[in-house]
């Protein structure tokens, strides 16, 4: 009976504990998504009361868990790509989001593939808006649908033109994996195929991240901005959106990604 009572005491420890733990992650990641600004270490444990090392322990595991994450070369918290992704409420994404969905129609119609618009959400990016193509056989892409920035042909449309010190975090953040046979996984390679894209002004993949999927991608600038703050993607079965296909296409894209940029002036997005 004792040893009965004893364990039944260790496990409404433990639950006390677990559910103590959970309120104080729940506390922190409040104020993240509470703050004007991206808060730093010391700031969240000033407004949450809680000590620095219990605020530095569970920022780790929310940035594991990917609800929070941490600016590259800074000290300061903002939402993760699982909250992120479905927080898509700010005033510059739904903006985007409406000047982008005719434009995706558009591109929709004229490359007979799948279109989608992806924003950054360090170290990821996530699709804001889609136009799935009308063949039953095509590239399946969801709202809220996140990967990381460092694999596919999006991703690398936005760090081609993203200064190196953020490339580096991003590669530490999300390594290079092999997924398919035509994955790139060697980081020299990868900042070689970078430079190369930069000069093109787009990326593409071929069947880099999924089998017998190909994809193109090109940055949206805003002249507030000085890396993009969104990307465009057209993808599609690699048997009929064929490598030749999307070289023909990319002066399309461009002119249309070119619009779109030109809209987001400082004045726009201000």
């Amino acid at each position: 009976m004792n040893d009965e009572f004893h364990q039944v005491k260790l496990k409404e420890e433990k639950d006390a504990g677990t559910t103590r733990t959970l309120s104080r992650g729940l506390a922190v990641l409040s104020e993240i998504l509470g703050a004007e600004s991206p808060p730093t270490q010391t700031e969240l444990a000033l407004s949450t009361g809680l000590a620095k090392a219990t605020v530095s322990r569970l920022l780790s595991t929310l940035v594991e868990s990917g609800f929070a994450s941490q600016q590259p070369g800074s000290q300061t918290y903002l939402a993760g790509p699982l909250v992120a992704r479905w927080l898509r409420a700010s005033p510059l994404e739904a903006l985007l989001a409406e000047q982008a969905a005719p434009i995706l129609d558009e591109l929709r119609d004229l490359a007979g593939e799948t279109a989608v618009l992806c924003v950054p959400v360090w170290p990821d990016r996530v699709t804001i808006v889609r136009s799935l193509a009308n063949s039953p056989v095509r590239a399946q892409k969801a709202i809220g649908e996140s990967g990381p920035l460092s694999r596919g042909c999006s991703g690398r449309a936005f760090l081609a033109f993203a200064k190196g010190a953020y490339v580096d975090a991003a590669l530490q953040a999300r390594p290079l994996i092999k997924s398919t046979a035509n994955s790139v996984t060697e980081v020299t390679d990868f900042l070689d195929r970078l430079k190369q894209e930069r000069e093109l002004g787009y990326s593409m993949s071929i069947e880099g991240t999924y089998p017998d999927m190909n994809g193109i991608a090109v940055p949206i600038f805003a002249s507030a901005s000085s890396m993009p703050i969104a990307i465009i993607n057209v993808s599609g079965p690699s048997a009929r959106w064929t490598r030749e296909s999307m070289v023909a296409f990319a002066p399309e894209l461009k002119q249309r990604a070119a619009l779109l940029s030109a809209y987001f002036t400082s004045e726009t997005i201000s």
